[in-house]
């Protein structure tokens, strides 16, 4: 709409965090005044001004109705088909429209900036998926794509996006870290130049808000960043990719719990722009969204040695024979090497001294740390829920103990910056800038497949698969598994090197379980108690667990096929909790439970 046109009436959210504004109210558009869909503006709200978002437009005489002030910012923050992903992103993660609104804008105003004439892009590397990358570039509907690439990410990318950024057309990147948004933006520049848009959290606001501004203002290029850039603008975006997206850096820890495959995979069918996974694997939720699967190479990731423990001594060494006989041939050599622990501090997994099974919770099956009592379901549990022993001894440990007993095993001084040049243990977490090794060593899958959470098996493997691709080409060079289990799935999926088959059994067992991605599951946290959780959840036919203590509060676990009607409905108990001064945390698709 013209905003020379008389008679315009504008529906704007406040910036007010709650629920009783979603709706919006309306406000007269004074003549000459630019607003459009998207547009940031001042209203008066009360006594006071605030900040709003217009969601729609309509013409209409606009008597009675207050003013909008003033706009703020050059450029829209959304479109008129993003206020339809933006009403689906409030209700799935059950926010107040504003702070989903708000989400889509730059740190600091958009004001007009000189945009810089676009460099010529290079020719790029083949594109994995020839097909789609067609059909993106020629703003065809294609179905979503997972490419599964076993190396080189930044030449895939630049195949897939290539031809789209030929044709002036715009792309977008999400990475799950810091780390890898800077890697990735600087090998793409290699082939776009000026037209690669690097932003997240570490940048100064201005730096991010002119990022912001290029990618709603200039068609032409491809924006790379982490969660946050999901939701920005993108001038003829005609392709978007999200890398790895089963990583749990790609969802928000806090409310609203935003996944970035749920919100691009809206966004695409929306906003009609072609979506592309890439990553080694395809994971369950792709598998269940019916994701076209493109693999790149019969092997996705390096050769896996496993190491069986089952037959060594209950004597509690975290280092086999076998492993600790690679480790010190490759540091001999002056290889690089990276032991991976899963977790930091001491690692609280025992398993039965006299049948070496990982020791459980015979209710849920949570793995069990020294004492008897489950952190997950809160039953007692004595004895080997296999085999009734009571003996259990320490399986893995924390990285601390795991680097002090690689140095001693090494004969080396960890403090000196030859061995530290030479020799890693780190976490996850140390996986997104880690360099590339010759040998990887994973001390304790067994502890990783026995997490106490129901996609453990999945994220076991996913994290696994990590660890093996920071081993480069060459003679010898591996991945060595320390487990007792060498038969599990998850440990024949990785040394076979294609999860695929692993990925489906896993969906189909998540089926039965309706359990995601073939159900929902919400996850709600008071710091009251609370009673309206149960009757709600009876009335719209899911099933609901709780309140069981969490930290100084109280959470309940909602589950079934579809909770849509739930999210609905809980979005007035959730306002209503928060107006009697009750804290509450909704978590969308908890990935652990």
């Amino acid at each position: 709409m013209s905003d020379a046109e008389p008679g315009l009436i504008a529906q704007i959210v406040p910036a007010i965090p709650t629920f009783a504004v979603d709706d919006g109210f309306s406000y007269s558009v004074p003549t000459g005044l630019d607003v459009r869909v998207g547009s940031i503006v001042r209203v008066p709200v009360g006594n006071r001004r605030k900040r709003g978002y217009v969601i729609s437009m309509r013409h209409g005489g606009g008597e009675g109705l207050k003013p909008i002030a003033s706009v703020s910012g050059d450029y829209p923050a959304f479109s008129s088909a993003g206020v339809e992903v933006l009403r689906w992103i409030a209700t799935h993660y059950v926010a107040p429209m504003s702070v989903v609104l708000a989400k889509t804008t730059p740190p600091n105003l958009p004001r007009a900036i000189r945009l810089p004439k676009l460099s010529e892009p290079a020719r790029t590397p083949a594109s994995p998926d020839p097909m789609f990358t067609t059909a993106a570039a020629a703003r065809k509907r294609t179905p979503a794509s997972a490419i599964l690439v076993r190396e080189n990410v930044p030449a895939a990318i630049a195949g897939l996006v290539g031809p789209a950024l030929h044709h002036s057309l715009s792309a977008m990147v999400i990475a799950p870290t810091v780390v890898e948004a800077e890697r990735i933006g600087a090998s793409l520049e290699v082939w776009f130049g000026n037209r690669v848009v690097v932003t997240h959290s570490q940048l100064e606001p201005k730096v991010r808000t002119r990022a912001w501004v290029r990618s709603a203002a200039q068609r032409g290029n491809v924006l790379v960043g982490t969660r946050e850039g999901a939701l920005w603008p993108v001038a003829d975006l005609a392709i978007a990719i999200a890398i790895e997206e089963e990583r749990p850096a790609m969802k928000e820890p806090q409310t609203p719990t935003l996944h970035v495959r749920e919100v691009l995979r809206k966004r695409a069918a929306i906003e009609k722009f072609a979506m592309a996974y890439v990553g080694p694997s395809a994971s369950t939720d792709l598998i269940a969204a019916g994701v076209r699967v493109v693999t790149t190479s019969t092997r996705l990731w390096p050769l896996v040695e496993v190491v069986d423990r089952s037959e060594e001594p209950p004597d509690g060494r975290l280092l086999s024979p076998a492993a600790t006989s690679a480790l010190r041939n490759a540091f001999k050599g002056g290889k690089r090497l990276f032991v991976f622990a899963h977790r930091r501090g001491y690692a609280p997994a025992f398993r039965c001294v006299q049948c070496r099974a990982v020791r459980t919770c015979p209710s849920c099956e949570a793995r069990l740390g020294r004492g008897s009592t489950c952190e997950r379901c809160g039953n007692e549990s004595g004895a080997c829920s296999r085999c009734g022993g009571d003996r259990f001894e320490p399986l893995g440990a924390g990285v601390d103990r795991i680097a002090e007993r690689v140095g001693r095993m090494l004969d080396a001084d960890p403090s000196q910056s030859t061995y530290r040049r030479q020799v890693s243990v780190g976490t996850e977490a140390d996986l997104a800038a880690a360099s590339s090794v010759d040998l990887a060593l994973v001390v304790d899958a067994d502890g990783l497949i026995s997490a106490p959470h129901y996609r453990a098996r999945e994220r076991a493997l996913q994290v696994m698969i990590r660890v093996a691709r920071l081993v480069e080409r060459g003679r010898g060079n591996r991945l060595i598994v320390q487990t007792s289990h060498p038969s599990d799935p998850v440990v024949v999926a990785l040394r076979r090197g294609d999860a695929s088959e692993f990925m489906m059994d896993q969906f189909e067992e998540r089926a039965r379980l309706v359990l995601p991605p073939a159900g929902e599951v919400l996850v709600v946290e008071t710091s009251d108690p609370t009673e309206e959780l149960p009757g709600l959840a009876a009335a719209r036919g899911v099933d609901v667990f709780g309140p069981a203590p969490a930290g100084h509060g109280f959470r309940w676990l909602v589950q079934g096929r579809d909770l849509r009607a739930f999210r609905i409905g809980l979005r007035d108990v959730v306002h209503t909790w928060r107006q009697n001064g009750i804290t509450v945390r909704v978590d969308a698709d908890p990935r652990d439970l």
